[in-house]
């Protein structure tokens, strides 16, 4: 079955413009960030979505909200609580509706623990560059009291083999607004990526990335993959 799957990542936040370690602390868009989400609505404007999924943090929701004001396709976003709180029978969409699940906690960004709201640049001049960028970006190395990629691995995974892999096995149009490392993890399943190249891979603020999916009950087969800017 053809699927589309589009992922971005939240405009970014009053901590992104301040360049701190941010987590799960619930910060708001800077406006810039709005701008940005305003644009990827605008790119994203004639898209006829069947589904759109969010984490629990206002960033990320803010941005799902603005995207789809810009949207054109005629289609009415009903926003309901996270999957798995509410049976789905107790919903069924119109022709011209479409469910958007809020507060997903298992896309929520990697938990940074103690480095939440800490400045970057102070932490790399304190710890140095190999601790810093191991705790930044590294897949099994989890700050002080926080989460490695690896763990917010294994929280995205379950949600989305349950939840979100159905809706592209059924051919449907899946929308996704969560936050970098959430987004990694996802895309390091999706795209097969090694533990040691996910260090690599940077996923920007307010940018749409859209992927053309062959699904069948065992695989997933990206056709294509674009990213719309």
């Amino acid at each position: 079955m053809q699927a589309r799957l589009i992922l971005i990542r939240h405009g970014k936040s009053v901590w992104n413009a301040q360049n701190r370690f941010t987590g799960w602390v619930d910060v708001p868009l800077a406006a810039d960030g709005w701008e940005e989400a305003a644009q990827a609505g605008r790119l994203l404007a004639d898209r006829a979505f069947d589904v759109a999924f969010t984490s629990h943090l206002q960033r990320a929701i803010t941005t799902l909200q603005v995207v789809l004001r810009e949207n054109r396709s005629g289609r009415t976003p009903i926003f309901l609580p996270a999957e798995g709180t509410l049976p789905r029978e107790s919903y069924r969409p119109g022709a011209n509706e479409f469910p958007v699940y809020l507060h997903v906690t298992a896309l929520a960004e990697r938990h940074y623990g103690d480095l939440q709201g800490l400045n970057k640049d102070e932490v790399l001049a304190r710890h140095g560059e190999a601790q810093f960028k191991q705790w930044r970006r590294g897949y099994d190395t989890p700050p002080p009291n926080g989460e490695s990629l690896k763990d917010t691995c294994e929280r995205v995974r379950p949600y989305f083999e349950q939840h979100i892999r159905p809706e592209l096995a059924a051919g449907k149009q899946v929308l996704i607004s969560a936050h970098g490392n959430s987004l990694r993890a996802l895309t390091k399943d999706l795209e097969s990526i090694s533990d040691a190249d996910i260090m690599g891979l940077e996923i920007p603020t307010g940018v749409p990335i859209a992927y053309d999916l062959e699904v069948t009950p065992e695989t997933i087969d990206i056709r294509s993959k674009s990213i719309l800017a």
